[in-house]
């Protein structure tokens, strides 16, 4: 009965996706999504996932264009908490992920949404949250780069609420969950104390060769205890495979912060995946290349960039959906400024 189940979702995803070509690519790519048999070290477990088709993964990656020079990221204005301005002066597309950390500047702070830079943008104005509460200085306006993502409580917190307050709140949780003690509550510091780091090299060690023991996988379903934590699946598996250092790192920190009892089982995440290829799918503006597109489900929200007719990233965080009656976008705080 449950593969008969699955066969009927995946032919009533693809029947929606036939009538709305635009939503087709993150739609096709769940509805095809096989989840394979997971590894796991303690309490955090990586279900990766299989689909149809592979897409281009010539895309550069937003640390290592910073870091050659393609890219610039600068304060606007002299400064604006939620606001950063980025030029991409190269000739290829450069990729950042949602909770992707800039850092330096007057404040760390993270990208708000999957932003994918064309050639020669020129300056964009980029969303952002602040991941750094308490420092209001520096000597430059450039931003640089340490190569973290934010974590997926962090990143699940801003896709969820929109609010900057809850960001903070979340990266106060980070520090006190792995007693991380510093004068500047920055996320990053989070991956650079000592102890976290101590706890985490095992994790690291255990994980890191995912993508060679699952040849073509386009992503993980990422489980901390008996809960599914978050997707991240990717339009090829040569883009996953270069993001998954720092995905990986982002990943163990959430499974450090709690220890729920229990394990899920692989069928148990393929019924997830299977229900929320049912999506909702609208439109969202993007600063960038492609399009940014909003998935709700019943068990599941989350969001998908599309470029050329083909998923590039697409996240997904369990629980009700915006549209649902979930929670509620406080933009009242979305602007909130930092304290100086």
């Amino acid at each position: 009965m449950r593969h008969l189940f699955r066969a009927a979702v995946t032919f009533l995803a693809a029947t929606i996706a036939a009538g709305e070509p635009q939503f087709e690519p993150a739609r096709r790519l769940l509805a095809g999504a096989a989840v394979k048999s997971p590894s796991g070290y303690e309490n955090l477990t990586l279900f990766p996932l299989l689909s149809r088709g592979s897409t281009s993964s010539g895309y550069l990656l937003l640390d290592d264009a910073i870091r050659s020079g393609q890219v610039r990221v600068q304060e606007k204005d002299g400064g604006q908490v939620n606001t950063v301005r980025v030029e991409n002066t190269g000739k290829a597309c450069v990729f950042g992920i949602a909770g992707e950390i800039v850092s330096g500047a007057k404040q760390d702070r993270m990208l708000e949404d999957d932003v994918l830079l064309p050639p020669g943008s020129g300056w964009l104005d980029v969303p952002v949250f602040c991941t750094e509460h308490g420092r209001w200085s520096g000597t430059s306006e450039s931003f640089g780069t340490k190569g973290y993502v934010a974590s997926s409580r962090v990143r699940e917190r801003a896709a969820r609420t929109q609010s900057q307050e809850a960001v903070w709140a979340e990266v106060d949780a980070a520090h006190q969950g792995l007693g991380v003690v510093a004068s500047s509550r920055a996320f990053a510091r989070v991956y650079e104390d000592k102890g976290a780091q101590e706890q985490a090299r095992p994790y690291l060690d255990e994980l890191d060769r995912l993508p060679d023991l699952c040849p073509g996988a386009l992503g993980v379903v990422v489980a901390v205890g008996n809960r599914i934590l978050c997707v991240d699946a990717f339009g090829s598996a040569g883009l996953f495979r270069k993001m998954w250092p720092k995905l990986l790192r982002s990943y163990v920190i959430d499974a450090m912060q709690s220890r729920p009892a229990g394990k899920i089982g692989q069928k148990q995440v393929q019924w997830f995946i299977d229900d929320a290829a049912r999506a909702e799918i609208t439109d969202r503006p993007t600063v960038g290349a492609g399009r940014l597109q909003q998935l709700a489900a019943g068990n599941a929200a989350g969001s998908a960039l599309v470029f050329k007719g083909a998923v590039v990233h697409l996240d997904l965080f369990p629980g009700p959906s915006l549209e649902a009656g979930g929670l509620v976008p406080r933009l009242d705080l979305r602007r909130h400024r930092a304290l100086h």
